[in-house]
């Protein structure tokens, strides 16, 4: 049933009201992040508090990336094998993915979860290619619609009326948005970044995303815009494009050098972003994290490799937790010397070295 936009239509403040703030520990987290020298201590400690960020960054610490012959077994151990950057990333993913599987599931759910997975790979791909930091380019297009998360969260049902309105008549999203919550998501997004206190830059990227570009350099907010509209046109939209740009399009606004370096085939990144869109599905059929149950088998295994989080779907909304996480987890025991082939050979020449010497020295006597 279609929604009567006119009779009811909502007040910003009212809207934003309902939208409910990113877990306090995850707050808090990135807040110590945001500092120009962020301080290890307290840190370590909220991110020791939480049972899923701490599992996670054991986890990816452990992972195949770093590929460390000792296993990380703190959280402080992890922080310094991550940086600071990266454990940012991390954390936006593990708080972003959290935030949507609280809500309830509906279409339009699934449709912009696939859009802001699909734009932060993209984001990722286009950051390598133009030589920027991959991790902060995932986050940038992981949180690009964190206004369209939060009207999501908010309002779902609403939400889908709205994409059904816009699917079936042919109009803008964002015209639909402005008239149902007096405001679009591009707006919503730029509020909450400001409420929540998100690093600025999320602020612009989260505001602005639909804009065309300046014309500056190739900033953050280019490659979020570029992302967003290449996971339009490669079929990874939240509802139909009015007018969807061509993917050679999209290509000729890179600058030469980025261009050289990106996959010039659509099909290509289209598997890219299945196999991420894949792991995101095993991680989220995956049963939830116990925070009574020892994380340690959890930080040897790999993390994924197109999502550099791989978060788990459970977050503490409370942020403090029932009790402190374990912060040590068991060292697993020192590999087992193992022979190789050329160890081998080494060990059999030198025998027989020293068997010659002895045949000499016994026929000189």
């Amino acid at each position: 049933m279609p929604v009567d936009l006119e009779d009811s239509r909502l007040t910003k403040e009212t809207v934003l009201a309902n939208i409910p703030a990113f877990p306090p520990i995850v707050l808090r987290v990135l807040g110590l992040l945001s500092a120009d020298r962020p301080d290890m201590v307290p840190l370590v400690r909220e991110i020791g508090s939480d049972a899923t960020l701490s599992a996670q960054v054991l986890r990816m610490a452990n992972s195949p990336l770093f590929g460390l012959a000792a296993q990380v077994d703190t959280v402080h151990r992890a922080v310094v094998t991550l940086g600071f950057v990266r454990v940012q990333s991390l954390v936006l993913a593990v708080a972003t993915r959290s935030y949507m599987q609280a809500a309830l599931r509906t279409e339009a759910m699934s449709k912009c979860w696939r859009h802001a997975l699909a734009s932060a790979v993209l984001c990722r791909e286009l950051a390598q290619a133009a030589g920027l930091p991959r991790d902060r380019a995932y986050s940038f297009g992981l949180l690009h619609d964190i206004g369209r998360l939060g009207l999501l969260v908010a309002y779902p049902h609403d939400y889908d009326r709205l994409l059904d309105t816009a699917d079936r008549d042919a109009v803008s999203l964002l015209d639909l948005e402005k008239k149902r919550f007096g405001m679009d998501h591009c707006e919503a997004g730029r509020r909450l970044v400001e409420d929540w206190g998100l690093p600025p830059e999320f602020r612009v990227i989260a505001g602005r995303h639909h804009d065309p570009p300046s014309g500056a350099p190739f900033d953050p907010l280019t490659l979020a815009h570029l992302a967003c509209q290449m996971a339009d046109t490669l079929g990874y939209f939240v509802a139909a494009p009015l007018k969807a740009a061509g993917f050679e399009e999209l290509l000729a606004r890179l600058p030469a050098a980025t261009r050289e370096q990106f996959p010039d085939d659509p099909g290509v990144l289209q598997q890219t972003v299945e196999r991420a869109l894949g792991e995101d599905r095993s991680d989220a059929d995956s049963p939830d994290d116990d925070p009574d149950e020892d994380h340690s088998a959890d930080s040897s295994r790999g993390a994924s490799s197109s999502d550099p989080s791989a978060p788990s779907p459970r977050l503490s909304r409370e942020g403090d937790g029932s009790r402190q996480a374990a912060i040590q987890v068991e060292a697993s025991p020192a590999p087992k010397a193992r022979w190789d082939a050329g160890t081998v050979l080494l060990a059999v020449m030198v025998l027989l070295l020293v068997l010659t010497a002895g045949a000499l020295c016994f026929w000189n006597a």
